[in-house]
């Protein structure tokens, strides 16, 4: 976009311009002026070009080049040509194509060719930070230096209005959630911190120093390879670190951050590396959810479903989980049918929807009578085993959704029950579909926001 206007001085400018520096070969009858960074999605600068000779600049042509600290080059895009009328000033804005989120330092060098051999150039200087939670301390912006925040990669979030919920509370290290799933891969940098760590446990002295069972369980169980981590034995698979991540991320390098990003983890592997189960395993959940239970989590996130019904033993284990207090949060299912699948068909169990980004129920996500709550869970983007970021779909990203919010109820009343915390969130979710509840959405999409003020008292 170009914009043309009459030249204003450079004492004007000076208060807006920020880590400027201005080189020009040639005549200088050009100068770059105002140069800033005005989008990261995606990534796209802007800045003036003033034309101080006596005849017209015409096809003036140019080049940014973006580098990472220490001199890492990162991209180059082209400034589209321009002709700038004597004496006038021309608005210039270039975009790349893509997105540039990762927090770190960074240098943007545009140059343009005037004509004649000669080249007009400015530099400027950025920085971006990690995405920042109301309550943490503001980081200094450092001197003449440009800085940005990431925004939320994933849509989720502002859909059900986590940053307002996030100004009274991001989670408190004493909620713990256990992410009964195929492994959380707790090295990466932004879950590493958010692990749940178990205050009667030794790492690595090779004893059950806490009696539960367990030897060295200091994250949690591997109950598929029935050992300490979910990153020794079998390989995992993506999918519980996408739900762990969508839970309770921290904000890092990566514009990637849970829910619920002051809470803890509990990482109780059981789905196997293709993320399946088969009807053998039963028991295995059984001691999974037991282990959970056992071991102080208040939260436990199933997004796990089955195509039939699970013995009587699974139903019990369910059953002793929710008289013990601990909230169970399942899902509807992914085979697009109207019919809740087990074992969020339980009514022990909250049973989440997945809705897309146009506001309607997912294409693939079932529903019926057994569904209470609806969420984000169409193109979310999480985490995957090795640290990648990744879209992901399925009602099993819609049910970490709910979990982060009930961590954020949690946290802000610890006394609540989990029969009263679940009537809360049902209570001020947002009502979509038919009016009330209704099959497709439950008591409609989750309000964090809300329902942490309902919470709170507020």
């Amino acid at each position: 976009m170009i914009e043309v206007r009459a030249a204003r001085t450079a004492a004007a400018l000076l208060a807006v311009w920020i880590g400027l520096s201005i080189g020009a070969l040639g005549d200088g009858a050009a100068r770059i002026v105002g140069l800033t960074v005005t989008s990261l999605t995606p990534l796209q600068i802007s800045f003036d070009v003033e034309n101080t000779g006596s005849t017209a600049l015409a096809q003036v042509r140019g080049q940014a080049t973006l580098t990472e600290s220490p001199g890492i080059p990162v991209e180059q895009f082209s400034v589209d040509a321009i002709t700038i009328p004597a004496g006038a000033r021309v608005h210039v804005r270039a975009a790349s194509r893509w997105e540039l989120q990762l927090a770190g330092s960074y240098l943007v060098d545009v140059a343009l060719d005037v004509g004649a051999g000669a080249l007009t150039t400015a530099s400027l200087p950025f920085r971006i930070l990690p995405i920042q939670l109301p309550l943490a301390p503001t980081p200094s912006d450092g001197s003449g230096v440009l800085t940005l925040p990431q925004q939320p990669a994933n849509w989720g979030l502002d859909r059900i209005e986590v940053r307002s919920a996030w100004t009274i509370t991001d989670g408190s290290p004493d909620v713990v959630v256990a992410v009964i799933d195929s492994g959380i891969d707790s090295s990466i940098p932004q879950l590493a911190d958010a692990m749940w760590t178990n205050p009667g446990e030794t790492p690595g002295n090779g004893m059950d120093d806490d009696h539960n069972g367990y030897v060295d369980d200091v994250h949690g169980w591997d109950f598929r390879d029935n050992d300490a981590s979910s990153l020794v034995g079998t390989p995992i698979n993506g999918h519980g670190t996408a739900v762990a991540s969508i839970i309770g991320a921290r904000p890092g390098r990566h514009p990637i951050v849970g829910v619920a990003p002051g809470v803890k983890l509990m990482d109780v592997r059981f789905l196997d590396s293709q993320n399946k189960f088969s009807s053998s395993d039963w028991g295995m959940f059984e001691r999974a959810i037991d282990y959970a239970v056992d071991n102080g989590a208040d939260i436990i996130n199933l997004s796990i479903f089955a195509n039939g019904k699970p013995p009587a033993s699974f139903e019990r284990a369910i059953a002793n989980a929710r008289s013990r207090g601990v909230i169970i949060v399942g899902i509807t299912g992914n085979l697009g049918q109207g019919e809740v699948m087990y074992p969020g068909r339980y009514d022990s169990v909250l049973a989440v929807s997945a809705m897309s980004d146009s506001g309607t129920l997912a294409g693939f996500s079932n529903h019926g009578t057994g569904t209470d709550i609806s969420a984000p869970g169409d193109a979310i983007t999480t985490f995957t085993a090795g640290g990648q970021a990744k879209s992901e779909s399925g009602t099993s990203f819609a049910a970490p959704h709910v979990a982060g919010a009930l961590a954020l109820m949690l946290s802000v009343a610890p006394s609540l029950s989990a029969d009263r915390a679940i009537s809360l969130l049902e209570s001020t979710a947002v009502d979509v579909g038919a009016p009330g509840w209704d099959e497709q959405y439950g008591y409609g999409l989750v309000d964090a926001w809300a329902a942490v003020l309902a919470a709170s008292g507020g």
